[in-house]
């Protein structure tokens, strides 16, 4: 099972992100727009159907790995 997701894309632009999370929200990805330093970083996974939020969890980091760690 798949608790973090790797897919991450960086762009240099808050226009460009936007535009990638509308094209991936209208074909089924949930996605998240955050920023590190200069850059804007997209993350998504898929969620069918239509992009529901529901079938996703954003939670801290350190939170889900050690929910993961301490199952193993």
């Amino acid at each position: 099972m798949k608790y973090i997701t790797n897919n991450e894309i960086a762009l240099n632009s808050a226009e460009e992100a936007f535009n990638l999370a509308k094209t991936l929200l209208n074909n089924g990805y949930v996605t998240m727009i955050s920023r590190e330093e200069n850059l804007f970083i997209v993350n998504y996974i898929w969620s069918p159907p239509d992009a529901d939020r529901n079938g996703v969890c954003f939670l801290d980091k350190e939170i889900i790995e050690e929910e993961i760690f301490k199952s193993e």
